[in-house]
């Protein structure tokens, strides 16, 4: 919902718009960068949909030289922690669907990260669980993400990076009040 005022116009902001509605209601060509929290709200979604796809691009480029990727890292913590578990009951952990998941377990197996077995109670059932080489990556994954991370971090000027952790923190508060 755009603002019903006299049109104005501030060359620092870079989100200015035409309040169309107030040109073709007054006949004139204004500008405003009054902008609705619903418009704000939808630029940050997208902005946070984005930085989430560009970071786990490269981390993945990052986690290559390990034959693993940042989508297979819950399927690593959930054996990790849990030890065996079927392919169905990693996918719920994962929130990964079936077939999806199915083609990460082949790839992770042909990686060496992860091996399957029958079920020794359910003939019709896999088991997996990880290999010496998939239990090597323990400590090395989650250093991999955060030096990345930190490599991006780096090049903000400190109280900026200081200020994004607590929008963030902040924002994710709200969220989590929302969701009650």
């Amino acid at each position: 919902m755009w603002r019903q005022t006299q049109p104005r116009y501030r060359s620092t902001d870079t989100w200015v718009r035409v309040d169309f509605l107030w040109i073709a209601e007054r006949g004139c060509g204004g500008l405003t960068v009054e902008r609705s929290v619903e418009s704000l709200g939808s630029d940050v979604a997208r902005l946070l949909a984005l930085a989430e796809r560009r970071l786990g691009k490269v981390v993945d480029r990052a986690l290559g030289v390990l034959s693993t990727s940042s989508a297979q890292r819950p399927v690593l913590e959930a054996l990790w922690e849990r030890g065996e578990r079927t392919p169905a009951e990693l996918a719920k952990e994962a929130q990964v669907e079936g077939p999806p998941m199915s083609r990460m377990l082949r790839r992770m197996e042909a990686a060496g990260l992860i091996k399957r077995r029958d079920d020794p109670n359910d003939k019709r059932r896999r088991l997996i669980s990880v290999t010496t080489k998939g239990e090597r990556l323990r400590d090395v994954l989650p250093g991999v993400a955060d030096g990345v991370v930190a490599r991006a971090l780096e090049r903000l000027e400190p109280d900026r990076r200081t200020r994004l952790r607590e929008d963030l923190q902040a924002l994710m508060a709200v969220l989590e009040d929302a969701r009650r």
